[in-house]
């Protein structure tokens, strides 16, 4: 596993990042932080928003992708 794919499990297994992944609005880069990388999104960047529990994230697309790809890979560990 990359150090990019463990540090997205290890928040994902303590709450920081949910296992439950809902629609989400892509766009460009609005400044925001990633929520994976803590990175600014910048506007010529792709942004995937997404509302998780009562907040709304934002995710670089490539961040976005890993967290689903982690969230896929930990629930087929628990079945």
């Amino acid at each position: 596993m990359s150090r990019p794919d463990q540090s997205i499990t290890a928040r994902i297994q303590s709450g920081v990042l949910p296992k439950s992944i809902t629609g989400g609005r892509a766009g460009r880069g609005r400044g925001g932080h990633c929520a994976v990388c803590y990175l600014v999104i910048r506007r010529p960047d792709a942004e995937v928003e997404v509302d998780v529990e009562s907040l709304r994230e934002v995710f670089h697309q490539a961040c976005f992708t890993l967290w689903r790809e982690q969230v896929a890979r930990l629930r087929a560990e628990e079945s």
